[in-house]
């Protein structure tokens, strides 16, 4: 019969007993045995909390005005989104990731363009002059990669 292993270390600093954890978060990105899937999950839902929140004063037919909501896309929700992207961007090329980020790219799309969801995704973005968010991740990480940088969203 084989001998199971346990996984669990058991260490002590200063006589307090460390846990043990499957995941960390590091200058705000999240590392799950070194992907990313369960930092684009954190951000993709903190932004969508953003967006509904955002939600009961941008209605159809009243409430902020489309300028107003693309200020709040681009300086609050697209700099989340794009936080760090040479970092973790093979994990966005997946498609259980890209899809998350469509979502919310979309979520916002819906609400400062006011109109109703049957509309798609690209032409949503064509409607207000936005980038598609995954030609964004890319525009941004080569923008940082050729000026060095690794953390803050370029253009």
């Amino acid at each position: 019969m084989r001998r199971k292993e346990r996984k669990a270390i058991d260490i002590y600093l200063n006589n307090n007993h460390l846990e043990q954890v499957d995941k960390i978060k590091y200058l705000g990105i999240i590392v799950s045995k070194f992907k990313f899937n369960e930092h684009i999950k954190y951000i993709t839902d903190n932004c969508t909390k953003l967006i509904n929140a955002l939600s009961k004063s941008a209605r159809i037919n009243w409430g902020l005005r489309d300028e107003a909501l693309k200020t709040i896309y681009n300086g609050a929700i697209l700099q989340q989104l794009l936080y760090a992207t040479p970092v973790w961007i093979e994990s966005i090329k997946k498609e259980c990731n890209g899809t998350k980020y469509v979502r919310v790219q979309r979520l916002i799309s819906l609400r400062i363009a006011k109109v109703y969801f049957s509309i798609s995704h690209e032409a949503l973005c064509i409607l207000i002059g936005l980038i598609p968010i995954n030609i964004k991740v890319e525009v941004v990480t080569l923008y940082n990669i050729i000026k060095g940088r690794t953390g803050c969203p370029g253009p």
